[in-house]
């Protein structure tokens, strides 16, 4: 897995934080064990229901580095808008690639990019936000916020909100970046590299924090409107008790879908924040929905479909363990993840079996976009595809 721990003062990959946890168990209980990491679940044969091509591709930038970013494009309209860990920044037409402008802001960023409002916003390692002119990339103004950025920043109603790492949300002016209101929440000791992305709903932003809570804000002024517990942190450890919201929320009508690590799935009233139902789950990547169903990719590496109307589960897919899955996305009648060896996998939406398997030959972090029959994904690596699915005859 490739899941990034964050301690409050510093932060380890998974791996080094594991080495320090069975140190510690040494010391209270006289040992531990030495149980082997089992690799990734092999690729299982299937008979291919679809033929996926390139339609185009484009080399952005140096790609997403090593420290598990999540630099997801951002699509709007017939423009998509990329940028790499590095600084260089590119906006694209969606149906041909074709480069627009390119920018090299020489920092690190570390989210993908927000759109609104004809401008487009990034996060910054160093506690800043960017925004850039939508139409020619010119820097219009920056913002310093109170730390490091990983989700990409909302813009909506003339007002751009940005989650910062160590639990705060942060309302700037769309139009030159002034602070509008700032709403705090005490962070973790030990929590996941990441956080949720607000989403901005007219007069209204939702997010969710560390803590396994989810709040309703007013966008004008910050007030909040409810909060809701989603998961409770139980257990002795530190790493037990973790329960992150990493997974940005998911609002179709009036229904609100949120899922949290080591802790639960729920459906919640909007308006009211009255759960509609819940159910245990641990997913730190993201959902994706239909008419019918939620999608997601569980921390188990378990591609799971949900009913949205009451959380029973339709299947799960166990094919693709401990390959370090996307978030989903739904495709025409299929949902599509990537994983870290660089395998695009397409699986029916009514059952989940196997339609299509292709290759970009790196690694992915990121969920695919789709728009139409367009599925457009950014590799580890830097490059950007876009790609298309069609049955097989």
């Amino acid at each position: 897995m490739s899941r990034f721990f964050r301690i409050v003062g510093g932060r380890f990959p998974r791996p080094q934080f594991a080495f320090l946890v069975c140190c510690a168990a040494v010391v209270l209980f006289s040992g531990c064990g030495s149980a082997p990491v089992e690799p990734p679940a092999a690729l299982v044969e299937f008979k291919p229901e679809l033929t996926v091509k390139t339609v185009w591709s484009a080399q952005v930038g140096h790609g997403v580095d090593k420290e598990d970013l999540r630099l997801t494009p951002r699509l709007a309209g017939d423009i998509l808008y990329v940028n790499d860990y590095k600084g260089t920044v590119v906006s694209l037409q969606a149906d041909s690639g074709k480069q627009r402008w390119e920018i090299d802001l020489d920092e690190s960023l570390t989210s993908g990019p927000g759109y609104g409002d004809g401008i487009v916003v990034i996060g910054t390692a160093d506690g800043q936000v960017v925004a850039l002119a939508a139409e020619d990339g010119k820097v219009l103004w920056r913002a310093q916020v109170s730390s490091e950025i990983l989700a990409p920043p909302a813009v909506g109603e003339g007002v751009v909100v940005a989650h910062t790492v160590d639990g705060k949300l942060f309302a700037l002016d769309a139009a030159d970046g002034r602070q509008l209101w700032i709403y705090d929440r005490t962070v973790p000791t030990l929590t996941l590299r990441g956080t949720s992305s607000p989403v901005i709903l007219s007069d209204i932003v939702v997010d969710g924090f560390a803590s396994g809570k989810i709040a309703l804000l007013v966008l004008r002024d910050g007030r909040v409107l409810w909060e809701k517990s989603i998961a409770v942190p139980r257990g002795r450890s530190e790493l037990e008790r973790m329960v992150d919201i990493d997974a940005s929320p998911l609002v179709i009508g009036s229904v609100l879908y949120v899922v949290s690590y080591q802790g639960r799935i729920a459906a919640i009233d909007l308006q009211s924040g009255r759960v509609l139902w819940s159910r245990a789950m641990s997913s730190s990547t993201g959902l994706a929905a239909d008419e019918k169903a939620l999608y997601l990719s569980d921390d188990s590496d378990r591609v799971r479909a949900l009913e949205r109307s009451s959380g029973a589960s339709l299947w799960q897919q166990e094919a693709l363990q401990r390959r370090s899955l996307t978030a989903p996305a739904v495709y025409g009648e299929s949902v599509v993840v990537g994983d870290m060896e660089g395998y695009l996998h397409w699986m029916a939406r009514s059952d989940g079996h196997f339609l299509a398997r292709f290759p970009i030959e790196s690694g992915m972090r990121v969920a695919p976009v789709v728009s139409g029959k367009r599925l457009y994904i950014y590799s580890n690596d830097g490059r950007l595809f876009c790609l298309e699915a069609a049955p097989r005859r």
